[in-house]
């Protein structure tokens, strides 16, 4: 299953616990639909064939197609040089 690392659950759990409505409260991860690459965004709610990682209020849901790319992985996250948060898959 996919682990976070503690900036990462930092990083998953303040976006989860967000009060501001226009926030979501949690990380999905999901193959794009037009490329064989991944999505990393906010959502409200899981996708009914999410698998759904609850890690003391960091929620990440994956896409079934996610789900099975990255058991065993590590979420990561890092910062650009605009201060904006980059999440980052790696093998465990």
């Amino acid at each position: 299953m996919l682990t976070l690392t503690d900036k990462a659950h930092e990083a998953v759990a303040a976006l989860s616990r967000s009060t501001v409505p226009w926030h979501a409260p949690g990380l999905r991860i999901c193959r794009h639909a037009d490329r064989p690459t991944f999505a990393v965004r906010r959502v409200t709610l899981p996708e009914e064939t999410d698998l759904v990682i609850d890690d003391d209020g960091a929620r990440v849901f994956l896409g079934p197609i996610a789900a099975v790319r990255f058991n065993d992985s590590v979420l990561d996250v890092r910062t650009d040089e605009h201060d904006r948060l980059q999440f980052v898959v790696r093998a465990a």
